[in-house]
């Protein structure tokens, strides 16, 4: 190995361990093993009364550090009290979207556990109709291209060798099968 091509291999395997060590150093909590929610006391159960706090609690998600959970399901501390906090809203007479929306100022849209159709949000919608129509399109593009390949190499096989390219021609194995076909129908 040349000196240049030992000093490039070199500069590039620091350059390969400087990029580990910084994507290792920025995400700390995947190099400790450390997990959403530990160390969080989930205890309790989650009473919900009625068709509307279920509707709501399952709508809305605990921002607490749990593992994207909606209030529906979660059991810390802080879900306990945002439930509470929703109940007083709907005794208030609030509706649900206005609660919602309430939710998703104070805490941002990820707070959300479906994203709103509207505005700039419907674009989330229409990600995975576009990778849907892109995809089909790739394979049946990928398949046309297959099948001009296939039929370019059969044409050439063609003019190489006409014989090859016509029905296979008869021999004395095709005729002995023919009579024992038959001879099988007579039975």
């Amino acid at each position: 190995m040349s000196r240049t091509r030992k000093l490039i291999h070199g500069i590039t395997l620091l350059v390969a361990g400087v990029i580990a060590l910084v994507v290792m150093l920025r995400s700390p909590e995947f190099a400790h093993g450390q997990q959403l929610g530990e160390g969080m006391v989930r205890t309790g159960t989650v009473g919900i009364q009625n068709d509307t706090e279920r509707q709501l609690f399952w709508s809305l998600i605990c921002t607490c550090g749990c593992p994207r959970e909606t209030l529906g399901t979660c059991t810390c501390g802080t879900a306990h009290e945002r439930r509470d906090a929703l109940r007083v809203a709907l005794a208030e007479g609030r509706t649900i979207e206005q609660i919602q929306a309430a939710y998703a100022e104070l805490y941002g849209a990820e707070a959300l556990a479906v994203p709103p159709n509207k505005g700039s949000q419907r674009l989330l919608y229409l990600f995975p109709l576009t990778a849907i129509v892109l995809g089909a399109g790739l394979v049946i593009v990928t398949l046309r291209r297959w099948k001009r390949r296939s039929d370019e190499v059969g044409a050439a096989a063609a003019q190489r060798s006409p014989k090859a390219a016509g029905p296979a021609a008869r021999d004395d194995y095709d005729d002995k099968l023919d009579d024992e076909l038959k001879s099988l129908d007579r039975e």
